[in-house]
Formats: C-alpha cells, structure tokens, sequence
C-alpha cells in the first residue's frame, strides 16, 4: 500500500500546561493512523503515563531535550531547531503543533527546514503567522483574523474540526436503559485539579435542590487537593453522590448520565456529541468564548464564572434550578447536537494534511445516494452485474449492509461533499472483497486511487485482511488503482476478469 510521510506532532503535558492539548492531538493521530499514515510525538515535558498512553496506541513519544537533557523553553528557537531536525530524520512532511507559544519565529524555523507546518490554537495570538494551515476548533474562531504571511494558508475554524478521540467515537451515544423511577442522574466535571473548588460549590448549590432526589456521579481529577471536602459533602447530601477518581472512561460517564455541569472548556465537544443538556461554569479565562457561544445558542445553561458562584449565590442557584428542570431520566437526543460537533472534525483536519478525500461510515441517510451512484450507466457497465438495480432489491441490500458485520460501507468526502465509495465484504474464504465506485462530477480526479487507499488504511487501523478484488477486463481505470497501489494480480480461470490481493494492509 502506497503510505503517506509520517505527522510529527508537537504538544506538551504539564501540570501547568495540563493535558488538553496532547489528548486533541491524540485525536488528530488517530484519524492519520486510520488513513494509513504513522504518526510521532515530540515534546519537552510529557507525564510517563501519558507517554505510556500515547506508545500503547503505536505511536512513538521523543522527549526533546539540551545539553545534558535539561529541559528546553517550550516554543524557543531550540526548541524549533529540534523539532524541525526531528521531523527531517522521521521523513515527515508536516509538523502539527498545538500550544499558545509556537509563535511566528517557530514557524518560521519550521518551513525554513522546507517543512510544512500547522498550528493548533484557541485564539489567534500571532500578530502575522508564518504556517501553512492554522486549526481552531472553537465557535468564535470564525470571528478572528488569522492573517498569515504564507500564500494559500488553510484556516481550518469552527466546530466542524472539533477533535474527538476515537473512544467517544466508537461508543454509543445512546443513553444507558434504567427504570422509569429511578432519579435524574447528573455528572459533575469541573477540571482535573480544580485548585478553587468549584465542584464543592457546585454541590451546595445543589443540596437547595427540593423537588426530588438526584443520582450524582463526581469526576475528581487526581490533583484534586478537595477530596476530603468532597468526601464530606457527599456524605452530608440527601442526594445520592458518588465519587469517582482518576476516570479512565469518560465515554461510559455520558452515557450513564441525563445531564452534566462542566468547565467551559474542550471537554464540552465531547458531552455535546453524546447529545447530553448540560449547565457551564467558567473557571479559566481562555474558557468565557466557548461559554459565550454555547449559551448563547442554547445549547447549553450559562452558570457564570467561579467567582459568580461565589457571590451571586442566588441567580447561580436559580440557573442551575432552571437547568434540572429540563433534565429528565433517559430523554436524551443523542443527535441534538450533531449540528455542532459531528464527530467527523478529525478525519477533516487530517485530509486538509493530505489529498483532502475522507471517509465516513455509511449511514441509513445514504441509502438513496447508494442507489444514484449504482445505477449510473458506467457504474453498470463496469460491474459484474450489468442488470439495473431496482429500488426495492437496493433498500433490502442496504439494510443487510449496514447490518451486518461482515460489511463496511464507507463514503468518501472532499469538503463535506460525497464523492464516491468503497465496500468491504467478508468472503466465505474469510477474505474482504473490495468494490468502490466514484462519483460522476468526481471522476479523472484521482479520487478513485485515494478511495482504495483510504479505504486500505481503513481495513488495516481495523486489522482485517487480507483483502481481494475482482475487476472486469475492460475497467482499466479500476485495474489502474489497485496495481499503483500494490496489489498483486492473483490468477483465474475467467478471461474476462482480474483479481487482485493484498495480503497485509
């Protein structure tokens, strides 16, 4: 298979720096991994267990360090010099950095070293950027500058680029089934260390809550220095409270949960696209734009600042009243949301990296697609059936499709806009049979060959080979893909065919 140069990125973890950055980054990799690329992290300060978090995805942690290993200043000169020379020996083309420091001198050392470089921020802290593509995944981006110095500059903004971690995104974000009885359940997550206790706030403001018992689920983060008061709170609380430490599966949080109170910050897109109401409290100041947009388009209750919560005790009591209100037990829309984070923002950001085609799984929305693109006349005439498919026979096949697991129907995108698609189907040999087929408006694009190697990529993140395809003589283009790819021509008995093998994606 064709592979794309390795991403190296650039991201620190500290407890001043905090993990966020690193784990968005984690996203972003895992979305090149399943392109089929490799990908190599590089920072000056990384906890070992997160280092070990990063390695056990197969991805590859350098700690950049000086003379003697001491530590570097985060976004200096040296800094870049090491990244840059980093990314040369790795054969990188592209150097992803998320962090407020990577200003315009490191950028510039970047693409100096004729290497391309993007930058990952929340607000635009560069008076002219000097990188080729510039990704904020916040709502108000799409209200700030960006100017850049480099001719083409992508500018990535909004929530369509929201970075999700394949964990979320492979859960369910269905509510968990309960009884009709049991007491609204909300989750508690104001931040990993929390120094102010605004979580022990959050719980008084609570026990004024007289209408009905609450189920609640409180994440303390493992620098929390409020656990003893947490602890006492919970037990003084006619509320059921449980508290959970050092929280491994968020994803399992959400779908317990009927409604959350949570920081302002990035963990908002997560909670969101499991479609759960929730309350914000602003804790950091970087946090007030996304607290701004979300209650401002309601899709979330505004709770103020900490230090409202502090004393404006009795307006930050009504709106968290107001907010239960409209909680109830198991009534989530887990599409509610989709609008604002549709759980695709990774995959976009990595094809802006490369050829810009992507991949999505099918859904039931594309049956009537499917059924186009099948009928089209040279669809027909390359497929080993050339009999026209009907409507009824179509939906059935659909249906079983999406169905099974022996199957996996993925549609390729380029700029939100389908383009074609490719199939995996699981052979009685135990093999996966591939057919794919390209839009019309798309064709001679070379959307074809990136279909197949997207889709290889795909079957390979997933572990599933070897993989075959079987072509008609006279579909060379087809024939084309697979041979620039790699696949080896395997013998057959009918000349008016050829079949082709990968044995290891």
């Amino acid at each position: 298979m064709t592979m794309r140069s390795p991403l190296l990125i650039r991201a620190d973890a500290s407890t001043e720096t905090g993990t966020g950055h690193v784990m968005r980054m984690l996203a972003l990799a895992q979305a090149w991994q399943r392109r089929g690329g490799k990908v190599h992290f590089a920072a000056t300060e990384m906890p070992p267990l997160l280092v070990s978090r990063i390695r056990d995805e197969q991805i590859d942690v350098t700690l950049l360090g000086g003379v003697d290993d001491t530590v570097i200043r985060r976004g200096s000169e040296q800094d870049a010099a090491l990244t840059a020379a980093l990314a040369r020996q790795l054969g990188a083309a592209w150097v992803v950095a998320d962090g407020y420091v990577f200003d315009g001198p490191f950028q510039n050392t970047i693409r100096q070293a004729a290497l391309r470089c993007a930058i990952v921020t929340d607000f635009d802290f560069c008076k002219s950027w000097d990188c080729d593509l510039i990704l904020n995944q916040n709502p108000h981006a799409i209200q700030e500058p960006y100017a850049s110095s480099v001719d083409g500059c992508k500018r990535l903004l909004g929530t369509q680029f929201v970075l999700l971690r394949r964990e979320f995104l492979d859960k369910e974000a269905v509510a968990e089934a309960r009884g009709v009885d049991e007491p609204r359940r909300l989750l508690i997550t104001l931040g990993g260390s929390d120094p102010e206790d605004a979580t022990g706030l959050i719980l008084q403001l609570l026990a004024g809550w007289k209408h009905s018992e609450l189920s609640i689920r409180v994440i303390v983060g493992a620098a929390n220095p409020h656990r003893r008061h947490l602890e006492e709170l919970a037990a003084m609380s006619k509320h059921r409270v449980e508290l959970l430490v050092n929280v491994q599966d968020m994803p399992r949080q959400y779908q317990w949960a009927d409604g959350i109170v949570s920081a302002g910050g990035s963990s908002c897109w997560e909670w969101l696209y499991f479609g759960l109401p929730g309350a914000i409290v602003v804790i950091a100041d970087n946090q007030a734009p996304i607290y701004r947009e979300l209650t401002s388009v309601g899709a979330a209750t505004g709770l103020g600042t900490l230090e409202s919560l502090q004393t404006e005790e009795s307006a930050a009591r009504e709106a968290l009243e107001q907010f239960l209100e409209r909680v109830h037990p198991g009534q989530r829309d887990p599409t509610r949301y989709r609008h604002l984070v549709d759980g695709h923002g990774a995959s976009r950001v990595a094809a802006a990296l490369d050829s810009g085609v992507w991949l999505r799984c099918a859904t039931e929305n594309d049956r009537q697609l499917y059924f186009d693109w099948a009928n089209d006349p040279d669809v027909r005439l390359n497929s080993l059936c050339s009999d026209k498919i009907e409507w009824q026979s179509h939906c059935e096949w659909f249906d079983r499709q999406l169905a099974t697991t022996d199957a996996r129907l993925l549609v390729g995108m380029r700029e939100d806009r389908p383009v074609g698609q490719i199939r995996f189907n699981r052979t009685h040999e135990d093999e996966w049979n591939v057919g794919f087929s390209v839009a019309n408006d798309a064709r001679g694009t070379g959307v074809g060959k990136e279909l197949v190697r997207l889709g290889t990529g795909w079957m390979s993140h997933e572990r599933l080979s070897p993989l075959v395809a079987t072509v008609k003589v006279g579909n060379q283009a087809s024939a084309r893909c697979f041979i620039r790819l790699g696949w080896a021509e395997i013998p057959t008995d009918d000349s008016t065919l050829l079949r082709f093998r990968l044995a290891t994606c």
